[in-house]
C-alpha cells in the first residue's frame, strides 16, 4: 500500500492525478461551436509528433470551450494538458489566448512566453503575444513579435501592412515626444529621443535634420554636420538639409563649403533664401579680404579718423564716387596708413576734410560732432537738402547758435544718432567703433528708402 504522505511517492501521485483529470476531461465531449466567440484567434496547432495523443485531444477540447465562450472551462482544460504533459507548448499558448480573451494581459503574455520558450518560432504564440502587448501599449515589442511571426511564416501577407502601420504610428508618437522636448528646450532629452527613433527608423532622413537642429543649438556643430550628411545621403533633394548645412558652415567660417551646399540647395529648390545666403557668402569673402585693422574696428573703444574713413569708403562707395567726380585731394600725412585709399576717397568727396596743411590726422579720435557732420554731408551727397533749414531739436548742452548744432540736430532728427542722457548731445565725446557702425548702418538704411 502506498504512503501518500511519503515524499518518495508524491511525484508519482501528482502524475497519476493529472492523468486522471485528463482522462476525465476527455470523457467530456467538446462543445459544438457554430459561431466562434473569438474568430480572430489562430488555433494553437499541435506538432505532428504530438497529434492524436490524449493531450492533443484535450487541447482541442479546450480550444472549443474557449470559442464557445467558456473561458474558465477552457483554462481548466489547458491546465490539465500541461499538468500531464508539461512540454506541450500549444496548451501554454491556449492559456495565453484565454488570458487575452479575459482581458488579463499579464496572464496572456506569460502563457505565450512559456510556449515560445519551448518553440521560439511558434507562430500562434508569436501572434497572440503581439496582440497582448498591443493591449498593454507596448507597441514596439508587439511589432517585434509580429515581425518574428512573419519571419517564421512568410505567407502571413495580411499581417505585413498592419506591421508597417504599427511601426509608423509608433515612430510618429516617438517623434512627437522628441519634438515636444525640443520645443521645451529640453535639448538632452530631445537628443536622446531622436537617437532612439533613428535606431528604429534609420532610413528616415527628416529625423537627422531635426536632430541636427538640436545639436546646432547645443553648440555641437560637428555632430550636426554629420547628421546632415546622413540626411542628404538618404535624400539628396532635401533642400532644408542643404540650407541648414550652409548655415552651420557659415558659422564655422567654411565659406567654400557653405557655397557648395547652397548651390546644391539652389539646384533642388531655388528661391530667395538661397540667394540671401549666397549674398552673405560673397559679403563674408569681401570682408575677409579687408585689412585686419578694418575687421577690428567693431571692437575699438575709441574710433579714429582713419577708421571712420574706412567705414565710409567701404559702406558708401557709390555715393563717394558721385561726389568725388572731377575733384582731387592732397593728403600729406596718411600715405603709409592702412586706410590711405579710403582717406583719399572721403577727402575727394569732401565728406571729411584735411586741415590747412593738408593733414588728415588719421589717428585722431572721432567726436560726436565730427560724426554728425559726416552724416549730414553724406545725406547731402545722396540728395540736396531743402530750404526749410535745420530741424528744431532741443539739446540740454547745445544751443541753436553753436557751430555743431545744425549737424547734430539734423543727424538726430534723421534718426541716425541718438541724444544722450538728460537730452544732451555731448559734441566733444569720442565715438566707439560699434557706435559708428550702428549710426552708419542706420544711415545706409535711410538712404536706401
Amino acid at each position: 500500500m502506498l504512503d501518500g504522505g511519503s515524499p518518495r511517492w508524491r511525484p508519482l501521485l501528482v502524475a497519476v492525478c493529472a492523468v486522471a483529470v485528463l482522462v476525465a476531461g476527455c470523457a467530456t465531449r467538446a462543445p459544438v461551436v457554430t459561431a466562434p466567440s473569438f474568430p480572430d484567434f489562430p488555433f494553437p496547432t499541435v506538432p505532428a509528433e504530438l497529434a492524436g495523443s490524449p493531450a492533443a485531444r484535450e487541447h482541442e477540447r479546450g480550444w472549443a470551450l474557449l470559442q464557445a465562450g467558456d473561458l474558465e472551462g477552457a483554462r481548466r482544460a489547458f491546465q490539465a494538458v500541461l499538468a500531464s504533459s508539461p512540454g506541450f507548448h500549444p496548451a501554454d499558448a491556449g492559456v495565453g489566448y484565454v488570458g487575452l480573451a479575459a482581458g488579463a494581459v499579464d496572464e496572456a503574455v506569460a502563457g505565450f512566453d512559456r510556449a515560445l520558450a519551448c518553440s521560439a518560432a511558434y507562430v500562434p504564440a508569436l501572434l497572440g503575444r503581439g496582440e497582448a502587448l498591443l493591449r498593454a501599449d507596448r507597441t514596439d515589442e508587439a511589432v517585434q513579435s509580429f515581425e518574428a511571426a512573419l519571419a517564421a511564416d512568410p505567407t502571413l501577407t495580411d499581417l505585413r501592412p498592419r506591421v508597417a502601420e504599427l511601426r509608423f504610428s509608433s515612430l510618429m508618437e516617438q517623434v512627437a515626444e522628441a519634438r515636444m522636448a525640443a520645443e521645451a528646450d529640453r535639448d538632452e532629452e530631445a537628443r536622446a529621443a531622436y537617437k532612439r527613433v533613428i535606431r528604429a527608423s534609420p532610413e528616415s532622413g527628416f529625423l537627422y535634420i531635426e536632430l541636427a537642429q538640436i545639436e546646432r543649438r547645443a553648440g555641437d556643430r560637428a555632430s550636426a554636420l554629420s547628421r546632415l550628411e546622413q540626411a542628404v545621403t538618404l535624400d539628396p533633394s532635401a533642400g532644408g538639409a542643404w540650407l541648414l548645412m550652409a548655415d552651420i558652415l557659415l558659422e564655422e567660417g567654411a565659406l567654400d563649403q557653405a557655397e557648395a551646399a547652397l548651390l546644391r540647395a539652389d539646384a533642388v529648390e531655388p528661391g530667395p533664401e538661397v540667394d540671401r545666403r549666397l549674398a552673405i557668402v560673397e559679403e563674408r569673402r569681401r570682408l575677409d579680404a579687408l585689412p585686419t585693422e578694418f575687421r577690428a574696428i567693431a571692437d575699438a573703444e575709441e574710433l579714429s579718423r582713419g577708421e571712420l574713413a574706412a567705414l565710409i569708403g567701404e559702406g558708401f562707395a557709390s555715393e563717394l564716387e558721385i561726389a568725388a567726380a572731377g575733384r582731387t585731394a592732397i593728403i600729406t600725412d596718411a600715405r603709409s596708413h592702412w586706410a590711405y585709399g579710403w582717406v583719399i576717397s572721403v577727402a575727394q568727396a569732401e565728406v571729411m576734410d584735411a586741415d590747412t596743411n593738408y593733414r588728415f590726422l588719421p589717428d585722431q579720435p572721432v567726436s560726436r560732432a565730427l560724426l554728425a557732420d559726416v552724416i549730414m554731408r553724406l545725406l547731402s551727397v545722396a540728395g540736396p537738402a531743402g530750404d526749410e533749414g535745420p530741424p528744431r531739436i532741443s539739446f540740454s548742452d547745445l544751443a541753436p547758435g553753436h557751430l555743431s548744432y545744425p549737424a547734430a540736430a539734423g543727424a538726430v532728427a534723421a534718426g541716425v544718432l541718438d541724444p544722450l542722457e538728460r537730452n544732451s548731445f555731448q559734441p566733444a565725446r569720442t565715438v566707439s567703433g560699434a557706435e559708428a557702425i550702428r549710426a552708419l548702418s542706420r544711415l545706409g538704411a535711410l538712404l536706401e528708402n
